[in-house]
Parts: C-alpha cells; structure tokens; sequence
C-alpha cells in the first residue's frame, strides 16, 4: 500500500473522529491537593448540555473533538478545556479568594442591616411599621403606634431600603467581573461597560440557575459585540429579550 493511500487512510480516519461524539469522562480536583470537588457544572458551551460531577468529582460529557467544556464551581476559578480526544481529563480548579470575599462581603452587609433593624425593635417598632391583622385585636394599641408613630414610619423606610439592598448584594454575588470576565474577553471599561449594561434585575436572577446565568452572559456578550461595545448609557438591558429556554 503506498504511503498516499496510507495518508488518505488515516485522513479519513481523524475526519471520523472529529465527527462523532464522543463521552469524554474526567475528575476534578482542588488544585494542589487531592480534594475532589462534586457538584461541579460541567458545560458543553456548543451544545450547552450541562452534567454535575458526583461526590468522587467524577464526570462524564459527551462532546465532538473541538468542543469547549466549561466547569463551574462556586468558590473556584471557571476552566475551560478544549477537546482534542477521548482521553480521560483530570482538571484542577484554583480556589477563588476573590468569590469569597465577595461572599463576606455581602454577609458582613447583611448583618449590618440586621442590626439596624434590630434597632427599631428596641424603640419599640416590633412589626416595622406594618401590623399583622391580628394585631389590631390582641394589641390595638401596639398596631396603631405602628400606623402613625415616628419610629414606625422610619422603620418602614428603612425596611424597604434594606430589601433593595440586599437585593443588590445578591445581584453582586451572582452578577461581577469575577464571573464574567472567564466567559469573554473583556478588561478595563468594556468590562465595566459591559457589567452596567447587562446587570439583571433581581426578578429575573432569582429565577436563574448558574446554568441559566452563563447562557444569559454569552448571549448579552454577543449583543454587546455587535452593537461595538458602547458605553453603558447607550445601551438598554435585553435581559428581557433574550431566551434562556432550550438550547
């Protein structure tokens, strides 16, 4: 057999390869030990299906060779691995120190605000600012000062800026460059731009997975892209628009 047929042989061979979809299996690990990370999302960014590695950090995706997986884990660094075979992957993913303090972050808000509401409770304003029914039959007193007294009507103020701001905390959990940065390729302003733009209301994130959020990324990053990445003010959210149902 001359070697161009030989050639053409193991051409064919590679274009069916490249053709077919493989299971490409894989461990993740906590880089530099041997801790095993479960419950990682393992994203096939061509086809978006989404697996979870099992409590040995243990996972298997199927995917054509050239695909892009990307795994996720809250408290890590996001990886992304091309596929170029059927080879078993052991992926180590670098705990995020950013993630955490982003965390603390908001729960060190958190519990101020707490306490600020605690405050309102030992001037008296148990309800702040807004009685149970009920209250108005065992103590009508008590749900009177809550209608009309001072402390109460500032605690009300105060409740309905607390909501808003935890509301945000979260959206600045789920929502920062730490997590968009991996998935594009924007720095600087585009990154910052980028963030102002597309930042999701807390209706919309509420409802969304990890899953559900990283698509929404990609295709806001696509949007941006076209429109020549402007300043944030030039451009409305499509939060709204796009479609994070199916594939």
């Amino acid at each position: 057999m001359t070697s161009f047929r030989l050639a053409l042989i193991f051409l064919f061979l590679s274009m069916q390869l490249n053709a077919q979809s493989i299971d490409v299996s894989g461990v993740i690990f906590q880089k530099g030990s041997s801790i095993r990370i479960s419950g990682a999302q393992i994203v096939n960014l061509k086809s978006k299906t989404l697996i979870l590695s099992n409590g040995m950090g243990v996972f298997k995706q199927s995917a054509f060779i050239g695909d892009t997986l990307n795994i996720t884990k809250e408290g890590y660094a996001d990886f992304q691995v091309v596929i170029s075979s059927n080879r078993d992957l052991v992926i180590q993913l670098v705990k995020s120190v950013q993630l955490e303090e982003v965390n603390v972050t908001a729960q060190t808000k958190k519990q101020e605000l707490d306490e600020i509401r605690s405050q309102y409770r030992k001037k008296g304003s148990y309800y702040g600012g807004k009685p149970p029914l009920l209250s108005y039959i065992f103590t009508p007193i008590t749900a009177l000062y809550e209608l009309i007294g001072k402390t109460p009507g500032q605690a009300r103020r105060f409740n309905r800026y607390y909501f808003r701001e935890l509301e945000q905390s979260e959206i600045d959990r789920r929502f920062n460059s730490f997590k968009v940065k991996p998935l594009t390729d924007y720095e600087g302003k585009d990154l910052q731009n980028f963030l102002d733009t597309y930042r999701p209301s807390y209706e919309l994130l509420s409802k969304w997975t990890d899953y559900d959020l990283v698509k929404y990324i990609k295709q806001s990053a696509i949007a941006f892209d076209v429109a020549g990445r402007p300043a944030a003010v030039a451009l409305p959210p499509l939060q709204k628009d796009l479609d994070l149902g199916g594939n």
